[in-house]
C-alpha cells in the first residue's frame, strides 16, 4: 500500500524543483547586429563578473547586467570600454543542453532570475503554507471522520492542483496552484503511513514502515528527474506526476478503515468485521477467546475514551504530553527546514541539478536500510539524536571546504543522515501520540515543520551571499534539535498509546540515560506497554509525590474500568452464542454509557445554569438594596440642607 502513496508524495512534493528549474548558464538577451557574430557581441556587451556584484554564480560573465552603449559604438570596439554605462537586463537568453537543462521551464518563460529569482523561492514557501492549511484541516477530519475520505480527500486535491498548474500564465496564478498542491502535500502519505502502524505490532513496525517507504520512495525520487529530463517539456511533465494521484479512489475498495480508530469511536461491530475480513483474507483461524478478549478491551476502551476530550488542545493540558509534544515539534521543525534545505541547495553544488538530485536521493534507501537494522537495537531516541547530530556536524565539515567536489560529496553525507532522521521522526511521532489524537497530532506536528520549511528556500537563497551560509545555519540547528531529542521517551517494543492517559504515562518510568540495547528487563515489568498505568514502577525516587499520587489514582479508575468490563463480558457470555451477537449486545451497553455519560453532562450543565441564574439575581437584589439605600440617603441628606 505505502508503495504507490510514497509514489504521491514524491510526485506532491518534487515537481515544483523541476517545473521552475533554471539553467546555469544565461545571459542578458543581446540585440541583433548583422556585421558582428553572436560570440563576439557576448563578450563586448557582457560584463565580466568581476566588474558587477556578486550574483552567487562562479561563471566569468555577468547574468543581469548588460552594456548600454549604441550598435556603432559595438561595431567599431575591440573590447568593452571601462566607461561604458550598464544596466539590468529585462529579457534573458538561456543556454539549454543535454547536459545541463534541456528545456525551458515556467521560471525561465516567465523571466524568474536576476532580481525576480526570489519570485521561485516565494512560490515554494506558498506552497508549505498551504500544506499548513491542509495539515490543520485534514488533521483534524482524519481524526473525527476517518482515515480512508481524508487518503481519499488530500490525493485528489493533489491532482486538481497539479492539473492546474499547467494552465497558470502568470506568477499568482501559479503560486494559486502551488498552494493547492500544498494542501494535500504530506497528508498524500501521512496518512497511509499511521494507517499501517496502527494494524502493524510492535515486532514489525519499523520494517514495514520503513522498508517499503525506504524502497519506493528511495526510486521514485531518483526516476523523477529523469522523467522530466526526457520529457523535456514542464506541462507534460507536470501533468504526467498529477494524473496517477487520482486512481486513489479505488481505495476503499483495498484498504479497510483503521480498527484502532473505529474503536476509538465505539464503531465496535465495524471493527470487528473488519477483523474478520483480514482473518479471512490470511486464512487463518482465531479462536474464539481471542475475539472475546477483543471485545473486552473494546468496550474498556470505549468506556474509557466517552469522557475525554480528543481534540488536539488536549495533548498541551498535562505536562508530560505536553513536553512531549512540543519537543517534537522543534526537532521535527529544523529536521524538516534542513531536509528541504538540502534539496534547494543542489543548485549551488557545482553539478547539474538532474545528477545531484539523483544521487542525493540514492541516498534514502541506505538510509532506510540503516533504520531497519538499528533502530529496533539503540532505539528511537538515542538512533534520532545521532543521526540529527551526525547531519549537523557534516554541514559545518562541508561549510569549511571550497566548492567542488569535496564540497558536494560531504553535503550528501550530512543530506544522508538527514534523511535518516526524517524517517525515524516520522515514525517517533506516530508512536508517541496516543491514538485518539494521532492524526490530528501528528498533522499538527508535521504543520510546524512546514512553518519551518517556508524558511528553507531562503537558507538557500543566502548562498548568493555566502556560498557556505546555508550549511553553517543548517549545522546550528541541526546540532540544537540533536540535544533536543533525548528529552523524549523511547518507544521501542511499546505498544502504542490509546487513550490521552497512556500518552502521559508513557515512558515514566524511563531514565534519561538509559540505552535499550544495554537496559535488562525487570522480572515484574511486561514485555510491552498496554496501560502505563498498570505497569509496575520500580523506581518511585523518578515520581514526585503529586505526580505519583495521579499516577496511583489512575491506576485505581483504570482497576475500576477492567471491573466494569469483565461484569459485562461475563453478563454477554450467558446470553449470546456468537461475536456478532456479543458485538450487537456490546455495542447496546455502549450506547446506554453515552447516553448516561450525556444525561450527567446534561444535568451538570443544568445545575450550573441554575447556580448561575441565583447568583445573578441574588446580585440583582443587593444591587437594588443598594440604590435604595443610597436613594434614602440622598434624600435625607437634601431635607437637612433645607
Amino acid at each position: 500500500m505505502l508503495m504507490f502513496f510514497s509514489c504521491f508524495l514524491v510526485f506532491v512534493y518534487f515537481v515544483q524543483l523541476f517545473i521552475t528549474v533554471v539553467p546555469t548558464e544565461y545571459w542578458c538577451k543581446l540585440p541583433h547586429v548583422e556585421e558582428i557574430s553572436s560570440d563576439r557581441l557576448k563578450k563586448l556587451l557582457i560584463p565580466s563578473s568581476k566588474v558587477v556584484p556578486y550574483e552567487g554564480h562562479q561563471l566569468p560573465y555577468s547574468r543581469c547586467w548588460i552594456y548600454d552603449v549604441p550598435v556603432d559604438k559595438i561595431i567599431l570596439a575591440d573590447q568593452p570600454g571601462e566607461d561604458w554605462p550598464m544596466r539590468k537586463c529585462d529579457e534573458w537568453e538561456f543556454k539549454f543542453s543535454r547536459t545541463d537543462v534541456p528545456y525551458a521551464s515556467i521560471a525561465t518563460e516567465q523571466g524568474w532570475v536576476c532580481d525576480a529569482a526570489y519570485k521561485t523561492t516565494l512560490a515554494v514557501s506558498i506552497f508549505f503554507i498551504g500544506s499548513i492549511c491542509g495539515g490543520f484541516i485534514f488533521g483534524w477530519l482524519s481524526d473525527k471522520h476517518g482515515r480512508i475520505p481524508v487518503l481519499i480527500g488530500t490525493n485528489m486535491i493533489g491532482f486538481i492542483g497539479g492539473v492546474s498548474t499547467i494552465y497558470a500564465s502568470s506568477f499568482w496564478q501559479f503560486c494559486l496552484c502551488r498552494f493547492i498542491v500544498g494542501i494535500a502535500y504530506d497528508n498524500v502519505f501521512v496518512v497511509a503511513y499511521i494507517l499501517v502502524l496502527e494494524y502493524v505490532g510492535p515486532k514489525w513496525r519499523t520494517f514495514a514502515a520503513n522498508m517499503s517507504y525506504g524502497i519506493f520512495y528511495s526510486l521514485a525520487a531518483m526516476c523523477l528527474p529523469w522523467i522530466a529530463h526526457s520529457i523535456s517539456d514542464w506541462r507534460t511533465f507536470a501533468l504526467v506526476t498529477s494524473v496517477p494521484l487520482a486512481s486513489v479512489i479505488v481505495t476503499p475498495f483495498i484498504i479497510p478503515e483503521s480498527v484502532r480508530w473505529l474503536i476509538s469511536k465505539g464503531k465496535i461491530e465495524k471493527a470487528v468485521r473488519i477483523m474478520m475480513k483480514i482473518e479471512k483474507i490470511n486464512r487463518t483461524n482465531i479462536p474464539r477467546d481471542i475475539y472475546e478478549n477483543f471485545l473486552d478491551d473494546c468496550v474498556e476502551t470505549a468506556e474509557t475514551l466517552a469522557v475525554e476530550d480528543y481534540s488536539i488542545a488536549a495533548l498541551f493540558r498535562t505536562k508530560r504530553l505536553r513536553r512531549m509534544t512540543l519537543l517534537l515539534m522543534i526537532s521535527w521543525s529544523v529536521i524538516s527546514m534542513a531536509y528541504d534545505g538540502h534539496i534547494r541547495c543542489l543548485d549551488s553544488l557545482g553539478m547539474d541539478v538532474f545528477t545531484t538530485f539523483t544521487i542525493a536521493s540514492s541516498t534514502e534507501f541506505p538510509a532506510e536500510l540503516l533504520i531497519i537494522f538499528f533502530l529496533d537495537v539503540c532505539g528511537r531516541r538515542w538512533s534520532l539524536f545521532v543521526a540529527v547530530t551526525l547531519s549537523g556536524v557534516f554541514s559545518f565539515v562541508t561549510a569549511s571546504v571550497p566548492l567542488g567536489v569535496a564540497y558536494a560529496s560531504l553535503a550528501m553525507v550530512s543530506r544522508f543522515f538527514i534523511n535518516v532522521a526524517s524517517n525515524i521522526g516520522l515514525q517517533f511521532a506516530a508512536e508517541l501520540l496516543p491514538t485518539v489524537v494521532r492524526c490530528e497530532g501528528v498533522a499538527f506536528i508535521h504543520i510546524m515543520g512546514h512553518v519551518a520549511a517556508i524558511v528553507s528556500p531562503f537558507v538557500a537563497f543566502s548562498s548568493k551571499i555566502q556560498y557556505n551560509l546555508p550549511m553553517i545555519i543548517l549545522g546550528i540547528a541541526c546540532v540544537f534539535a540533536g540535544f533536543l531529542c533525548l528529552f523524549l521517551p523511547e518507544t521501542l517494543k511499546e505498544e502504542l498509546p490509546q487513550n490521552l492517559l497512556d500518552g502521559e504515562l508513557f515512558g515514566i518510568d524511563q531514565t534519561f540515560w538509559e540505552i535499550p540495547f544495554m537496559r535488562k528487563r525487570r522480572p515484574s515489568e511486561p514485555k510491552g506497554h498496554y496501560l502505563h498505568a498498570k505497569r509496575p514502577v520500580s523506581r518511585p525516587a523518578l515520581l514526585r509525590s503529586s505526580m505519583l499520587s495521579g499516577h496511583l489514582g489512575n491506576l485505581r479508575r483504570h482497576q475500576a474500568v477492567r471491573a466494569r468490563a469483565e461484569q459485562i463480558r461475563r453478563s454477554a457470555l450467558s446470553t449470546v452464542t456468537s461475536p456478532i451477537e456479543y458485538v450487537d449486545l456490546l455495542r447496546r451497553r455502549y450506547e446506554e454509557m453515552r447516553n448516561r455519560v450525556a444525561a450527567a453532562k446534561e444535568k451538570k450543565r443544568s445545575k450550573l445554569e441554575s447556580e448561575v441564574k441565583s447568583a445573578t439575581s441574588q446580585r440583582e437584589v443587593e444591587n437594588k438594596d443598594t440604590t435604595d439605600s443610597e436613594k434614602e440617603e440622598t434624600s435625607k441628606s437634601t431635607e437637612d440642607g433645607r
